[in-house]
């Protein structure tokens, strides 16, 4: 973790969603690290009611919530809440299932509306690297004047 990434970070408050605790707890640890404020989840309902009491510039959620498509459909609330809220899902599905989420075709990416889909064996380097990709784009997009930030999906 580079000090000039802390910076980028630090003040921000992220949400992270995942039914497994192992996961969601070194997800936790890894993001404060990183210089983030973190809630935690286990169920898209309990991340919902989060997101109405607390702002949040960033949401990693697993796919796989307590329905089959529980990040899609908080993904998608949590989109038209907040446009400018990074949003990134992280699942095992691929390995699973032999499913693949492309967010490439813009008809992907109208109803995905999330950043990126990411596999759960990320290196936690490489998140990092990603977050700061968004953050600094969307820190450029807004000193440029633009309401949504470079790389969000315009609202429906």
């Amino acid at each position: 973790m580079t000090d000039e990434n802390n910076n980028l970070f630090r003040g921000l408050r992220a949400l992270a969603v995942d039914p497994d605790p192992v996961f969601l707890r070194t997800m936790k640890e890894h993001l404060e690290a990183f210089g983030f404020e973190v809630r935690t989840a286990t169920t898209r309902r309990e991340a919902e009611k989060l997101a109405e009491e607390i702002s949040f510039q960033l949401l990693i959620s697993e796919i796989l919530l307590e329905e089959p498509d529980g990040g899609f459909v908080l993904t998608y609330h949590l989109r038209s809440r907040c446009p400018s809220m990074r949003i990134v899902l992280v699942s095992g599905v691929s390995f699973r299932t032999g499913f693949h989420f492309d967010l490439s075709d813009p008809e992907s990416r109208a109803w995905i509306r999330a950043d990126e889909i990411l596999d759960k064996e990320i290196r936690f380097e490489q998140l990092e690297h990603l977050l700061a990709r968004f953050f600094r784009e969307k820190n450029a997009a807004a000193e440029n004047g633009s309401a949504q930030g470079f790389g969000s999906p315009a609202p429906d």
